[in-house]
């Protein structure tokens, strides 16, 4: 008898001590529906091109890109016809094996993808946009073939 009571003392105390420890682990529970560190964040593709007056230098933080296509994400945008990309150390720029922003011409065409808050895009928001890559290629020429 002696022997059950000190087992059943022992699981319940265990059981204690495991629930103490599980609320004392900050970061954990619902992350925030808006601003940094959002969820649920999705990705806004963009795709355009540089205006002919825009030419990004190497410590430049952001370009100007003329929207033509968006996935649903980016809709605002699309219909705005003009975003700002912001640019910061993490961006993935690559353009004919050029991995800087300065490599970008006017009048390329670029693709970006970016992460936003789902709920700062909601009804035609349009938040800053950070890109996580930028992909570029030479304007399309216009030259006949023959």
């Amino acid at each position: 008898m002696r022997l059950k009571i000190l087992v059943l003392a022992l699981v319940a105390s265990l059981v204690a001590v495991s629930a103490a420890v599980a609320k004392d682990h900050p970061g954990k529970g619902p992350k925030p529906k808006t601003g940094a560190s959002c969820k649920p964040a999705v990705a806004v593709m963009l795709a355009g091109t540089l205006a002919a007056d825009v030419d990004p230098q190497d410590g430049d933080t952001s370009f100007v890109l003329t929207v033509k296509r968006s996935n649903r994400h980016g809709r605002a945008y699309r219909q705005a016809g003009t975003a700002t990309i912001l640019v910061d150390a993490k961006t993935r720029v690559r353009r004919e094996g050029a991995k800087t922003l300065g490599a970008l011409a006017p009048n390329d065409r670029v693709h970006g993808m970016a992460k936003a808050c789902k709920a700062d895009l909601k009804a035609g928001g349009m938040p800053d946009l950070t890109a996580r890559q930028v992909g570029a290629h030479p304007a399309a020429s216009t030259e006949p073939s023959s």
